[in-house]
């Protein structure tokens, strides 16, 4: 089966996966307003998540598009670092609605043993 067969099918995984995650992100939106957080630290959380889900969908995509996936994203010139300038509690907001797009947990950094 040559690759080019495997794309299509990619891609709706990848747009399921999408969908998946902006449900999240509004699931949890509504949550926030329901106990009462303010309304507009609400909608900042929800847009940056949504940008960044929208910004990992389109890089997969590109990626499949492509015939790769890059092993470590760098920033192109004069583009902004993907979670510069978000505090911790957006960038955790962030990894938990990204975690488990690809099906595979964060893996714990390796030990070296003491001698």
């Amino acid at each position: 089966m040559s690759d080019d067969n495997r794309i299509p099918e990619e891609a709706e995984f990848i747009t399921a996966a999408y969908a998946e995650k902006v449900k999240e992100a509004f699931l949890g939106f509504a949550e926030n307003l329901s106990v009462g957080q303010a309304e507009q630290s609400c909608r900042e959380r929800f847009l940056r998540s949504i940008v960044m889900i929208r910004k990992a969908r389109d890089l997969a995509l590109d990626a499949i598009s492509e015939g790769y996936v890059a092993a470590a994203p760098e920033a192109r010139p004069g583009e902004e670092i993907a979670g510069e300038g978000l505090s911790e509690e957006d960038r955790a907001m962030i990894e938990h609605a990204l975690s488990g797009t690809t099906g595979v947990g964060r893996v714990a950094p390796a030990r070296l043993k003491e001698r």
